[in-house]
């Protein structure tokens, strides 16, 4: 027998470790985000989760009662975008849009006098995503109601306190929704900055972009009113530039506690300047931004007793 003479060994390719400044970074953005896990989930006064829930339920009640939602009914099935969530509903009639109406403004009195709270918001949020979905998809993407719906899909899932919880009682559960819901809103408004500067760059703020929109706009005071601002050397660069940086500095102004009562203020006179230049109705992001951001902002606190306890999470 002959010896067979070994195989060579292969020796393992050695991974070069991280530099130290690599370490450092993950580690701070891991502990950064520990830090803002936990102060999302942090316990927060029963009160506060009651207020943005009924204010939030309240927009919706009012976007569901004032608008002729029979329109949709009207509309040439030509015009139908079906590519948003409730682009797999036929068409509806009159009737079922009336009667979704209808469900949902019940449905909003329920939750706010507290009443199944939880599943009354649900019926509303529904009614109101169908119908909001529906309009939204004429012709072109609308998106008036995204904020509005986008804040409620978060309050689904919120444990709304009892009638018999003492407001000051705080909890795990009834910190977190509204927290979250003041996130959704710093996300989006900070995303309508980003799509911005990612289609036109700093351009859509300091060219001539904002004057020639101004031109083209429908005003509810008339063409001259338009044409004037537009005319203005640096004014619609100025209106464009403050409407930039409040999107792209939200998240940063609704984290501090005492700019969001003015973040709300600034939202109000941003979308009001646009239904006088443009026609265009953002309201219900003005309401919706401000259900939230001021109960969250308010530097008061009720003047309950302090009979609260703290509940388990």
């Amino acid at each position: 027998m002959t010896a067979t003479a070994p195989e060579p060994t292969v020796p393992e390719p050695t991974v070069p470790a991280p530099p130290a400044w690599h370490r450092r970074a993950g580690a701070a953005v891991r502990g950064a985000a520990r830090r803002l896990d936990a102060r999302l989930v942090a316990p927060g006064p029963a009160w506060r989760l009651r207020w943005v829930h009924a204010l939030v339920a309240c927009v919706i009640g009012l976007r569901l009662a004032t608008r002729d939602w029979t329109q949709i009914a009207a509309r040439p099935d030509a015009l139908r975008v079906r590519a948003n969530v409730v682009g797999w509903i036929p068409d509806l009639p009159a009737a079922a849009l009336v009667g979704l109406q209808v469900v949902g403004v019940v449905a909003v009195v329920l939750a706010v006098v507290r009443w199944r709270p939880r599943a009354a918001f649900a019926v509303a949020w529904v009614c109101y995503t169908v119908l909001a979905g529906l309009w939204g998809s004429s012709g072109k993407f609308l998106h008036n109601d995204v904020l509005t719906v986008t804040v409620g899909a978060v309050l689904l899932f919120a444990a709304v306190p009892g009638r018999g919880t003492p407001p000051r009682a705080t909890s795990v559960r009834w910190g977190w929704p509204p927290r979250a819901a003041l996130a959704v809103v710093a996300v989006v408004y900070c995303l309508t900055g980003v799509q911005k500067l990612r289609h036109s760059g700093l351009g859509w703020a300091l060219s001539d972009n904002m004057a020639w929109v101004l031109r083209q706009g429908t005003s509810p005071f008339g063409p001259a009113f338009t044409h004037a601002i537009a005319d203005t050397p640096w004014l619609p660069q100025l209106l464009a530039t403050g409407a930039l940086c409040l999107e792209l500095t939200a998240p940063i102004l609704l984290f501090v506690a005492w700019t969001r009562v003015p973040f709300a203020l600034a939202v109000a006179a941003m979308h009001t300047s646009i239904w006088a230049c443009l026609g265009l109705d953002y309201s219900a992001w003005v309401l919706t931004a401000a259900a939230v951001a001021v109960p969250m902002g308010l530097p008061w606190r009720p003047p309950w007793p302090r009979r609260g306890r703290v509940a388990p999470a």
